[in-house]
């Protein structure tokens, strides 16, 4: 089997759970079809140009089978449309602001768990929290999200409980969507770069998996996969905290988003979900 032939097995494998949330979420083929064409589009535009040419509709057209027109349409709306980059920021600044309260000693007590914190104050508050590790978002903006995602509590006497180092939405939330975006195209850039990659510049992309367990050890490997999934991702974590230059500092070539992805899969629950 050739390269080719392979590439288009492996797109099915890939669109096949793709296609079925789409149909959850009351996408149509038309409407997925015009966010295929988009991107096929931005990414012949931005990537695929020759070295010292301007990107052109024409030779975009010509690399994505698209027409010159719809190139041209494409390209316009792209200019118009509202980015969602400030929503992703202010996500990934709640999912800090937890890491931060389980991590670092000024709020953390003497056995190393997380404080109760006051609302307000000059010193361990829950806004010098927010303050530290979301920059200039409102205090009372952070707590209502972490509030609503089940993160942290507001007990009676005014004080703020945490519950949950991660913050992880409900499975009815949009959020959620947003996030599998994150993970699924992280995935598929590290398949991509090692695609082309030398052996020595590959990133690391592994998995294990076994075709004969038992049943009845399933729920078994999932309490253990979570577990030590969930310390590990934590000790990660802290390490790229530790590893952040100062908040003064204005060296902006000198950061980039890193990250390491964990998950769990069960063929067995694919293979019913296909038969629905």
């Amino acid at each position: 089997m050739d390269a080719r032939k392979h590439l288009e097995n492996a797109i099915r494998q890939l669109l096949r759970p793709l296609v079925r949330i789409l149909l959850r979420q009351g996408l149509s083929f038309n409407e997925f079809a015009e966010l295929a064409k988009r991107e096929f589009m931005e990414i012949a535009w931005d990537e695929f140009t020759p070295e010292g040419s301007r990107p052109s509709d024409s030779r975009v057209a010509i690399m994505t089978g698209l027409t010159r027109k719809e190139v041209k349409r494409l390209r316009e709306m792209r200019n118009e449309a509202d980015s969602d980059e400030h929503q992703a920021q202010y996500k990934n600044r709640a999912s800090r602001v937890l890491s931060g309260w389980y991590r670092d000693p000024e709020f953390c007590g003497d056995d190393g768990a997380p404080r109760t914190l006051p609302m307000d104050g000059d010193d361990n508050s829950f806004a010098q929290l927010v303050k530290r590790y979301s920059g200039d978002m409102p205090p009372r903006a952070m707590l209502d999200e972490l509030k609503r995602v089940g993160a942290v509590t507001a007990l009676d006497d005014g004080q703020i409980q945490v519950n949950s180092r991660s913050y992880v939405p409900s499975a009815d939330d949009p959020e959620v969507i947003r996030l599998f975006g994150d993970s699924v195209s992280d995935l598929i850039n590290t398949w991509s770069h090692n695609l082309e990659a030398q052996n020595g510049d590959k990133w690391l992309q592994r998995h294990v998996r076994s075709p004969r367990v038992s049943k009845r050890a399933i729920p078994l490997f999932k309490r253990l996969a979570r577990d030590n999934g969930q310390q590990f991702l934590e000790t990660l974590e802290d390490w790229l905290l530790s590893h952040e230059p100062a908040r003064s500092s204005d060296a902006r070539d000198d950061k980039t988003e890193v990250g390491v992805g964990i998950y769990f899969f069960d063929r067995s629950e694919v293979r019913r979900g296909d038969q629905q």
